[in-house]
Order: C-alpha cells, then sequence, then structure tokens
C-alpha cells in the first residue's frame, strides 16, 4: 500500500444529487429482487443514500474486512489486462465519472454508482473477493483473445447473472444492481434466461450497448465460485481437441 496513487476526485454536491435520484430509482428494486450476498454487503458498507461516499474511508473498511483496497482512475473503460492486474493485488479501480441526469436509467459505461452501488457490496463478502483475485490470475495466464470467453463469463455472472436462493431466482450481477432499466428488462418475459453452462460462453460476445435477449441462471453462489476453474478446464479441453 506505499505506491503513490491518485488522489480520490472530489465530487460536486450535483454528482451527490445524481447519486441520490439513482439511489431512490434502484433501491427498492433491489431490496426486492437483490441476492442476499448483496444486501448483506451494502448493510456492511453502510452505503447511504445522500451523498457519494468517501473513497479514503470507504477504503479502509474494505481492507479491514476483506484486505482489499480502492484505487483511483480516471479512466472511464479500463482495458481487461489493466483491470485484471488491479484485480490480481487486491485493488478494486473506482472511475471519478458519475453518469448524466438523462441516463439514470441506463448507461453502458461503468460509472462511480455501478462500481459502488453494484460491485462493492459484493466485495466486502471474503469469500466472494477471493474469487474475484482467483478469476484475475487466471485471466493473466492467457492473452486477450485466449481468454475472450473467460471475458464472457465474467459478464454473464459477475456483471449480469441471476442465481437461485431459497427456490427464487435472484440478481446477482452488479450491472443488475445499478441500472434500473437494465434491472426491469432482465426479469421481463422478453429476456430468456437459462441454466448456467460454461460451455455456452464460447460462442456468446457480449455488448455494453444494448440490452440483453439472454442471460443465465446460477444454481447457487458456490457454483459461481467454482466456475472460474471450470473455465480452464473446459476451454484448454478444447483448445488442445481443436489442435488435434
Amino acid at each position: 500500500m506505499s505506491e503513490i496513487r491518485r488522489p480520490f476526485h472530489q465530487f460536486t454536491p450535483d454528482d451527490d444529487r445524481i447519486w441520490s435520484m439513482l439511489w431512490d430509482h434502484q433501491i427498492a428494486n433491489c431490496q426486492r429482487h437483490a441476492c442476499r450476498l448483496w444486501l448483506d454487503g451494502l448493510h456492511t458498507l453502510g452505503l447511504q443514500r445522500e451523498r457519494i461516499p468517501d473513497f479514503d474511508a470507504l477504503s479502509r473498511r474494505l481492507y479491514d474486512r476483506v484486505g482489499w483496497e480502492l484505487v483511483s482512475t480516471d479512466v472511464v473503460y479500463s482495458d481487461g489486462q489493466t483491470w485484471f492486474e488491479h484485480l490480481a493485488r487486491r485493488q478494486f479501480l473506482v472511475t471519478e465519472y458519475i453518469r448524466s441526469e438523462d441516463e439514470l436509467l441506463y448507461t453502458p459505461l461503468p460509472d462511480i454508482w455501478h462500481d459502488t452501488f453494484g460491485h462493492l457490496p459484493l466485495m466486502a463478502d471474503q469469500q466472494y473477493a477471493d474469487y474475484i483475485e482467483r478469476f484475475a490470475h487466471i485471466a493473466l495466464r492467457y492473452t486477450p483473445d485466449e481468454r475472450k470467453s473467460l471475458g464472457s463469463l465474467w459478464w454473464y455472472t459477475i456483471e449480469f447473472g441471476f442465481l437461485i436462493e431459497d427456490g427464487d431466482m435472484k440478481a446477482l450481477g452488479a450491472g443488475l444492481m445499478s441500472s434500473p432499466g437494465e434491472l426491469e428488462h432482465a426479469l421481463s418475459d422478453t429476456v430468456e434466461k437459462t441454466p448456467f453452462s460454461i460451455a455456452a460462453f464460447e460462442g456468446i460476445s457480449p455488448s455494453p450497448h444494448q440490452m440483453h435477449t439472454r442471460l443465465f441462471i446460477l444454481d447457487s453462489i458456490e457454483q459461481l465460485k467454482t466456475s472460474a476453474p471450470q473455465w480452464v478446464a473446459y476451454h484448454d479441453s478444447l483448445t488442445a481437441h481443436n489442435a488435434v
């Protein structure tokens, strides 16, 4: 933790107003549809409606709990290599950008609301945070081209996954938690919800610029924690077979 860091961005009262509007749009939806892991994390971190958090204080809280820290970045959409290199060091990048008022329901860019409200409650759980670190180390073993379908696995679980909890389908993905429009759309009958399948990700190229037509349901949080190693076994066997 001794390296020189970019200071956390100081958000304005207008930014806080956007944050509060997003909170009002989404908190009831998440309380109804989010998985227990996310709900517990929201309480643990003490995120509030009134303002964007103090990220120095939030980083200390996260570090004391799970051994991770927050790192400020002015890059809105970090490339995969940079993203995974930080995650492998237990560093979660938080962007300085917050969406505009006319993008409350949906934005394709990962802003401070998505990073904080979507991801960080989940990161407050030690086993989940450890899984994210393992995922990053696995990703760094492959080139960007080789890990393309691993990126799809991340997208359809960490960002937009569902899981079964006490017999009900609950939202797990940070993208669902942070996007009022995306969550409403994902829960509708226009989106096909299918059981989780490692094989499916080899042929899917997700796009952040359009709503989904198909999403996946994990049968438990335990299935998520084993999914990246399962990808390694499946992908490597497929690669070896194709090389013959």
